[in-house]
């Protein structure tokens, strides 16, 4: 099924026309009666009434909140008069000139000459810290940026200016999510190409650290991520901008554009005073690197020969190499730490303690596993190569791990066990057989008293003869391994070159157990016997060969027209 997405322009252009039309909602002010008072606050009821204030606006604009009482004038009061001479003069047109008069504890703040409010000291915020001049300074400025913002909304030609404005601002905002969609579509399969082939099947200490579909699927999802960032950007100064068309929006894009500045005035001082911290950080990681690469280069000189060694020191290269690499790596980590932005913070000490938490609970499993290939490693009982049984699994080492071991099995499948299973039980390992004679093998046979113990141990050896893979010398020898109530327990072995063979080759030696066992008439007993049968079960020549069985490589070799004894 095909995935149906919408592109930006496709869901931004149909909504141009709203926007635009809800910009000029908001930039046209509230319809108000000549000379209608503002609004006042009405008081927050509680167990603390606050003292009652009085807010100054012009246009949209807050310009100063009055807190003292001018008698008979409350606060309240005094911003009402303020307000009815402001939108007076603003209805009047003219100029927005202001200026400021000094008075005993008082300053008077006129427009166009005329007077429009007092700021006493008893109007002052005593939590902001300011002086009278400053809160009078800050009010003029407000006000005459608020009578011009309402002369400008007032006038036809503006309108449309920031109009046309605001449709340019659209297109250029519809134009940056395209580019951004198309720089997203080419980071994803740039970048995710980039991760397959750099982290894609990376293994750490015998285990798959990434998995190349889970690397490209997590590199998309973070491009997809950081462009849906840049698109919420680029909305918000478009918004700012927009909306700073608009003398009665205007004080709104201020405060969006003050935010952004703030914030991003904080974060840069943060990277300012984090960079030494940072610098210092990159440096020690960067001695690291140069510490891991010349210990590498120690080990390759040592696993090629330039570095003379003894043989078990250059067999315990490889786990040697993965412990130091994670020694120095953790201990630069423990030096890089405290000089990380933040790492003091609440948060990073929560860090922290949820990985204490998560190491603790899973440490006894973990130092287990990790103890258990250490010593499997360096005591030399398994080697990549050897051929082994061990936790019921027969095979070759493929690669022995910190934590685990992979035995590649006869029906080439990779097992893996966990290096604690392996310690906890019995291992036989078939390639590490001393001296030059090879590996034993053996089968186990059980037959009756009646038959000679004589002929079974020459019909083993005959057996075991005939077995191509056998060495003849040393040559085949049998074990009575038991004298039980019905029959003798029998065990033929022989050596082998070849561990990887045993198993065929013990097949080979049980079908030729059976050909010379039936061939002089000896019946094999096991694995029950409890009572003689009255005929002998045994396979006659002339069978031996029924549909649709084949000859084996080799048995031409026998004489098969021969009279067998009976």
């Amino acid at each position: 099924m095909r995935r149906l997405t919408a592109s930006p322009q496709a869901v931004l252009c149909p909504l141009l026309p709203a926007l635009l039309a809800l910009a000029g909602l908001l930039a046209a002010p509230p319809a108000r009666a000549q000379g209608a008072p503002a609004a006042t606050s009405p008081p927050v009821a509680g167990p603390v009434s606050p003292a009652p204030t009085g807010e100054v606006k012009a246009g949209n604009r807050t310009v100063v909140v009055l807190r003292g009482t001018i008698l008979p004038n409350a606060p309240a009061d005094r911003a009402r008069i303020a307000n009815e001479k402001i939108e007076a003069a603003i209805n009047a047109g003219g100029s927005p000139k202001v200026s400021i008069k000094e008075e005993p504890d008082a300053r008077l703040l006129l427009l166009d000459g005329r007077g429009m409010f007092v700021v006493t000291a008893d109007d002052l915020d005593e939590a902001a810290g300011k002086s009278l001049d400053q809160v009078a300074t800050e009010a003029a400025s407000r006000l005459e940026a608020g009578v011009r913002e309402a002369l400008e909304q007032q006038s036809l030609p503006a309108f449309l200016r920031a109009i046309g404005a605001s449709t340019a601002a659209s297109l250029v905002l519809v134009l940056v999510l395209v580019v951004l969609e198309r720089l997203r579509r080419w980071a994803a399969s740039t970048v995710a190409s980039a991760a397959h082939q750099r982290l894609g099947g990376l293994t750490a200490a015998g285990q798959l650290l990434f998995e190349k579909e889970r690397v490209q699927l997590v590199t998309a999802r973070v491009v997809f991520v950081l462009v849906r960032i840049a698109d919420v950007f680029a909305l918000y100064v478009w918004l700012a901008f927009v909306l700073g068309r608009f003398g009665w929006t205007r004080p709104w894009s201020e405060q969006l554009g003050s935010w952004l500045v703030r914030e991003a005035g904080a974060l840069g001082l943060l990277a300012v005073k984090a960079l030494p911290n940072l610098v210092l950080v990159a440096i020690i990681f960067v001695v690291t690197r140069a510490l891991v690469r010349l210990i590498d280069l120690c080990f390759t000189a040592i696993e090629e020969g330039r570095i003379q060694v003894s043989e078990t020191i250059r067999e315990t290269t490889q786990p040697t190499r993965r412990i130091v690499n994670v020694i120095v790596w953790v201990f630069a980590v423990i030096m890089a730490y405290p000089y990380l932005p933040g790492s003091g913070s609440e948060a990073f000490k929560g860090v922290t303690v949820m990985v204490g938490l998560m190491i603790s609970l899973g440490s006894s499993t973990l130092v287990g596993q990790l103890a258990s290939g250490l010593m499997l490693m360096y005591s030399r009982t398994l080697r990549v190569g050897d051929y082994v049984k061990a936790a019921e699994v027969e095979g070759t080492v493929a690669q022995l791990g910190l934590f685990t071991t992979r035995i590649l099995t006869l029906k080439n499948e990779i097992v893996t066990i966990p290096n604690a299973v392996l310690a906890g039980q019995v291992t036989k390992n078939y390639s590490q057989a001393p001296g030059p004679k090879g590996v034993v093998v053996g089968s186990t046979i059980t037959i009756g008293y009646d038959t000679p113990w004589r002929q079974v141990e020459g019909l083993l050896v005959l057996a075991a003869e005939r077995t191509p893979g056998l060495k003849k010398v040393p040559s085949p020898w049998v074990h009575q391994r038991a004298l039980t109530d019905f029959y003798v327990d029998y065990e033929v072995c022989a050596y082998i070159e070849d561990p990887g063979t045993r198993v065929p080759t013990l097949t080979t030696l049980h079908a030729n157990i059976l050909d010379a066992f039936n061939e002089y008439g000896v019946q094999i007993t096991s694995p029950n016997y409890e009572n003689d049968p009255e005929t002998i079960k045994v396979v006659p020549r002339e069978q031996w060969y029924a549909a649709p069985s084949r000859r084996r490589p080799g048995e031409g070799l026998r004489d098969e027209t021969a009279e067998v004894p009976r």
